[in-house]
């Protein structure tokens, strides 16, 4: 089977009553499609689960992309740039700084790696059916948008 979940925001408990009512098995894909930190606590742990999970299929989110927006690459000299990280904390990104700051730096750095891999919409094909998942609009409007 084939899933698809956005928006989880760190919401632990809506996560996993997600997981239990699909009762995802290791041949199933998961497809997230984005902003899984930031307005409740657990997005940083929800991220790190993720990556260690074969089928799970990520694309980047625009709160993943505000975070390494505000905060760079951890461990490297200091990056923040107070107008993103305000930006970042109004839309929810302080709880997940939180988290961060309680990890060490290499993990900070893996999970950073990880989203920088991450791409912006996937292309898939069920039951002969094909689909674009995008987080929140087609790659040209990011592009666009991040260039502002």
């Amino acid at each position: 089977m084939h899933y698809v979940i956005a928006d989880i925001h760190g919401d632990q408990r809506r996560l996993n009553s997600i997981l239990e009512q699909i009762d995802l098995r290791p041949e199933d894909t998961l497809y997230v499609l984005g902003d899984v930190i930031d307005r409740h606590p657990y997005g940083i742990q929800m991220l790190q689960t993720f990556m260690g999970m074969e089928n799970v299929k990520m694309i980047l989110g625009n709160h993943e992309h505000m975070m390494m927006n505000a905060i760079g690459v951890p461990g490297e000299p200091e990056t923040e740039w107070h107008e993103e990280l305000l930006h970042w904390y109004r839309n929810g990104g302080e709880v997940t700084h939180q988290a961060l700051n309680r990890l060490d730096v290499p993990a900070r750095r893996e999970i950073f790696a990880y989203l920088k891999a991450l791409p912006l919409n996937i292309d898939v094909t069920v039951n002969g059916e094909k689909y674009k998942l995008v987080h929140g609009g087609p790659l040209e409007e990011f592009e666009r948008n991040r260039e502002r």
